[in-house]
């Protein structure tokens, strides 16, 4: 509790929301931990109690804690989920906690194995629906628009794979990536041309693995390299 700092500015709740949060990822409560009862902590942070509860209401819609009633109730910090992990990981790149690389080096390990598995179970449907989202990546030239039509290929990709695991680890990355991405609003053609899925496609849909892999892995290598460096200027720009 001695990192807490007291509250001054007008908007309480959300100064509250911020502390705790941060506690939660540095890991001062870890998954099934109680957070502090409502009086220690509007003795902590000298609020009301409507600002902590209004807090405790933040941190639960974000998925982060789970309120229990009763005597033995309180707020419980809860279990690291996809959609959660999807959340935190974007809120600890921009707390500075984590960077690109090590997003990008996660996704470099799982989306090349993922394209080879996609290729190994291709079917007519499949192909119908990998040329369709190349057809159409840009229907669109407006931002994000024009970030969701290129990406339809990774997700078809993961969906694809006949692993429900990794493609829900899959579709968490190209999602965390894609809200960060959100926040630069970089120039779309300049990081994602249109056009750089067909060879990959074809390879997929050739039932050519060995192919489709070192494809996924060039091309994520040259528009994540691209991303790092829109990462260090924002960083720079920030700092």
């Amino acid at each position: 509790m001695s990192n807490f700092k007291p509250i001054k500015q007008v908007k309480a709740s959300d100064e509250v929301f911020n502390q705790l949060k941060s506690a939660i990822f540095d890991g001062q409560y870890c998954a099934g931990d109680k957070l502090p009862s409502e009086r220690e902590l509007i003795e902590t942070f000298s609020v009301s109690r409507t600002v902590i509860r209004e807090s405790f209401k933040a941190l639960e819609a974000n998925g982060l804690i789970e309120i229990k009633q009763g005597a033995t109730g309180g707020a419980f910090v809860k279990q690291m989920t996809f959609e959660r992990l999807t959340s935190a990981t974007k809120d600890l790149f921009f707390l500075n906690q984590m960077s690109f690389r090590e997003i990008c080096e996660a996704r470099l390990e799982i989306e090349p194995m993922v394209a080879r598995l996609a290729a190994e179970h291709c079917t007519e449907e499949h192909k119908a629906l990998l040329l369709d989202a190349c057809a159409h990546e840009s229907d669109s030239l407006q931002y994000p628009e024009t970030v969701l039509l290129r990406s339809q290929v990774h997700y078809i990709l993961a969906d694809m794979c006949g692993n429900r695991f990794l493609t829900a680890i899959d579709k968490s990355l190209i999602q965390l990536v894609g809200r960060i991405a959100h926040k630069f609003q970089p120039d779309t053609d300049k990081i994602h041309p249109a056009g750089m899925h067909d060879d990959l496609v074809q390879a997929v849909i050739n039932k050519d693995g060995d192919t489709a892999e070192k494809l996924m892995h060039f091309h994520l290598k040259d528009f994540l390299d691209i991303l790092q460096k829109i990462e260090s200027d924002f960083r720079e720009s920030h700092s």
